[in-house]
């Protein structure tokens, strides 16, 4: 099967504006990668499914959250997963699931790519677009492994970072793991 499925988190990139009259504040929408790949209209083989695991601000996610994530990829039959996530916690969740993985499913071959977006998909400058691209394009190609596609690039998990203006950068060192 080489459908990718395309998980929901939450965070800046599904953002919508409030239905209520007058309302500042955003809330989290349907699924924005829906409507990125309506308009970006990728080849007719590339085959997607849709599934929310939850529609909260990365700073909100829990570790019920993150195990209901982790749970959705182990169960899916699909090999290649892209997650989209809110930016403030996407490296410390492709962090859980690449150490989760390897402690419960050593040896599972599924391409797991985490994107987000700086601004929201519905706003006209948003980089949504290019991040989804970027994975949804990257994760064909891979075979194994959790990654973070993010400012044009493609990171293993445990060399994701940010720097002090947010931007997404490669780590110098590998984050050792004991298992």
């Amino acid at each position: 099967m080489n459908e990718i499925l395309v998980l929901q988190t939450g965070g800046t990139i599904d953002k919508d504006y409030p239905k209520a009259k007058g309302g500042y504040g955003f809330e989290i929408g349907n699924p924005a990668s829906k409507r990125v790949l309506m308009k970006l209209k990728p080849a007719r083989s590339i085959l997607t499914k849709f599934e929310t695991v939850c529609r909260k601000d990365s700073q909100d996610l829990t570790e019920e959250d993150r195990n209901r994530l982790l749970d959705t990829i182990l169960n899916s039959p699909q090999k290649k997963i892209v997650v989209t996530h809110g930016t403030d916690s996407l490296v410390e969740t492709a962090q859980f699931l690449a150490r989760s993985l390897l402690e419960t499913a050593p040896g599972l071959e599924k391409a797991i790519i985490l994107i987000g977006a700086m601004t929201p998909e519905r706003f006209k400058d948003s980089d949504a677009d290019f991040n989804l691209g970027v994975a949804i394009g990257a994760v064909q190609v891979m075979k194994s492994g959790v990654w973070v596609a993010m400012n044009g690039l493609l990171l293993p998990w445990d060399r994701a970072d940010r720097d002090d203006v947010g931007q997404f950068v490669p780590r110098r060192k590998s984050l050792s793991i004991t298992i």
